[in-house]
């Protein structure tokens, strides 16, 4: 029996996650762009501990979320009231870690946006 290769599995997971679900995309192009402003702004360290830990949180549910709505896909094929709640209260998680994130994003970027604005008049 050939030897599993965890970081591979896990790698394979990963790019599943991101050609299959395009609210993943959406969440990798916004980390993109605040990690741009984090160097634009030169944010402090506490700060990119925040927007990592945020996005990382967002990431994971987004993930987490994939594997449940593929997990019940397998186990009832099809339309099923109770597989269809199930889903609904995965994606909230995506929901909430999402708003959360987008909160800490206006909370940390908002001063320094004001800021810059206030040089520019």
């Amino acid at each position: 029996m050939r030897k599993k290769n965890r970081f591979i599995d896990a790698f394979n997971g990963l790019w599943f996650v991101f050609k299959n679900e395009s609210n993943f995309k959406i969440h990798v192009g916004a980390f993109i762009l605040v990690v741009l402003l984090g160097f634009y702004f030169r944010i402090e360290r506490w700060e990119w501990v925040a927007v990592l830990l945020c996005s990382l949180l967002v990431f994971m549910s987004e993930i987490i979320n994939t594997a449940i709505e593929q997990l019940c896909d397998y186990i009832q094929p099809q339309n099923d009231e109770r597989i269809g709640l199930i889903k609904d209260i995965a994606a909230s998680a995506v929901f909430i870690s999402a708003v959360i994130a987008s909160v800490v994003g206006v909370i940390l970027f908002l001063p320094h946006i004001i800021k810059e604005i206030q040089c520019l008049v």
